[in-house]
């Protein structure tokens, strides 16, 4: 069972422009900055936190999350559960995608879970681990794989071209009967694979 997120909010005051939110989780190695909802398309938690309305900014790195908003706006007494409820609700979505691909896979199914995790140790990870970073296979539904980026290829800007150049490629010519790769970095990336096959 995942341990309860636990969230701590720094001391500030109602004319402070910035404040940061703090977990027991590491969001992202590598600093996140967005303005827009738009800016934030692939992070679905700096989404939802500037999709609240009020805020002019969200950084995000390591454990913690810096709100930005204008003095005269929303005061935090209303930005801050709201913001809060968003983080909850980020992680519950997180914990419950790994608890489902923690279901019991058929013998085909983990004959390709086995099978793809070698190829990646053999010929992915020890690339990505010069970056501190590895992949690894969280489970495998039939046809179709779902691969996790952990360490510094999570939150990293060039993750999607490794996954795209490096891991896509790579299983597409050693395994063709792989149908949909889909990437579980992400909380709302198992609704659409990132590749999907002519089929």
């Amino acid at each position: 069972m995942t341990p309860e997120l636990k969230i701590e909010i720094d001391a500030i005051a109602e004319d402070s422009d910035t404040c940061v939110i703090r977990v027991d989780r590491t969001i992202s190695q590598t600093p996140e900055y967005y303005s827009t909802p738009e800016e934030a398309e692939t992070s679905p938690l700096g989404r939802g936190l500037l999709e609240l309305g009020g805020l002019e900014a969200v950084l995000i790195q390591d454990q913690a999350i810096t709100l930005l908003k204008p003095v005269s706006g929303r005061p935090w007494s209303e930005v801050i559960p709201a913001a809060e409820a968003v983080v909850r609700e980020h992680f519950a979505e997180l914990d419950r995608i790994r608890a489902a691909a923690r279901r019991e896979m058929t013998d085909s199914e983990r004959e390709l879970f086995v099978e793809v995790q070698n190829l990646l140790n053999e010929e992915i990870n020890p690339m990505v681990a010069s970056h501190g970073g590895f992949i690894e296979v969280s489970d495998v539904k039939e046809d179709d794989l779902y691969v996790s980026m952990g360490g510094g290829c999570q939150g990293c800007g060039m993750a999607s071209v490794t996954l795209r150049q490096g891991v896509e490629q790579l299983i597409r010519e050693r395994l063709p009967a792989v149908r949909n790769i889909f990437d579980t970095t992400d909380h709302a990336s198992g609704s659409n694979p990132y590749y999907s096959a002519d089929r």
